[in-house]
């Protein structure tokens, strides 16, 4: 079991993490992309920049391109790292469409329904344990769910998509147990040859490469790398301390600043459906960690 300091340290690291995850959307709202791919290649492409300077500059933290080359060596590790940045891909594209199509709540959910996701990932991958009054919030948060299935009437996929590409990602990463740091690096080191190729593909055709051009815009785009290394480093950090239980369980700070944004920033009209939805998930969430206190259990 962690200790006191360690499990505290990883609660810090998760919860803030999640809350910078959670301004992102103003991030994404404000720029003048032409599609969710253009912000999905500047992510990559400046994340590989901002990561590649770590490694170089700080090969006693990371191990250096040493450790990368090691950590590659296995086709099992190749395959784990081209998972991982597969999952990461996947879960930007859909995130940025919804928040550019104003789909906030939905994007919301999916990472309210995460921690679910990430639960059941845990006991069955990592042989993560759960009590009754665990059970008990899965299930609080299971119909959560199904009351905003029935709001849109159909499958929410967006935040099912969301949902299990970010947890399935964070398994990954936990079971490949390499530095945070490290890991990212890796990841964008096979983003960045078709980003780099996209953005040529847009110089080529006529269309500004940095949101419409200019010192402003370019500083935006540089930015998307900033918001995407910081809040993952602090994940993965976060992620390494805690049982990916407890992990998945803080991330809810995450969509309830989403969900706080859609309302107050975006103006995104809050139904007595999407009330019931996460008042359902809160009250999982509330049971859950006050069993832990009740029963005298730490939280990690």
């Amino acid at each position: 079991m962690p200790t006191i300091t360690t499990s505290l340290r990883g609660v810090a690291f998760s919860l803030v993490a999640a809350l910078l995850w959670g301004f992102v959307p103003v991030y994404i709202g404000y720029v003048d992309a032409i599609s969710p791919l253009e912000i999905i290649v500047h992510r990559a492409l400046w994340s590989g920049v901002i990561l590649c300077a770590l490694v170089l500059c700080l090969p006693r933290l990371t191990g250096g391109i040493a450790a990368a080359r090691a950590a590659l060596a296995t086709p099992a590790a190749r395959s784990g790292f081209l998972l991982s940045c597969a999952m990461l891909t996947v879960n930007w594209g859909v995130f940025v469409y919804a928040i550019m199509s104003r789909q906030v709540f939905d994007a919301a959910l999916g990472y309210f329904i995460y921690p679910l996701v990430a639960v059941m990932f845990g006991i069955v991958l990592l042989n993560e344990r759960l009590d009754r009054w665990g059970w008990a919030a899965i299930g609080i948060v299971a119909c959560g769910v199904l009351v905003k299935a029935q709001t849109v009437a159909g499958v929410p996929w967006i935040a099912l998509v969301l949902a299990v590409s970010f947890a399935l990602y964070g398994v990954v990463r936990k079971r490949l147990g390499v530095d945070p740091v490290l890991g990212m690096f890796i990841e964008t080191v096979f983003l960045i040859p078709p980003a780099i190729g996209y953005l040529v593909w847009m110089y080529g055709n006529g269309l500004p490469i940095f949101f419409g051009g200019g010192a402003v815009n370019v500083g935006l785009a540089v930015l998307a790398g900033v918001i995407t290394v910081v809040p993952l480093l602090l994940y993965h950090a976060g992620n390494r301390d805690l049982p990916i239980i407890v992990a998945g369980l803080l991330f809810y700070a995450n969509p309830t600043t989403q969900m706080l944004i859609g309302i107050y920033h975006f103006r995104v009209p809050f139904t007595m459906g999407e009330a019931a939805t996460f008042a359902l998930i809160w009250c999982g969430l509330a049971l859950y960690f006050w069993t832990r206190r009740n029963a005298g259990q730490p939280v990690s």
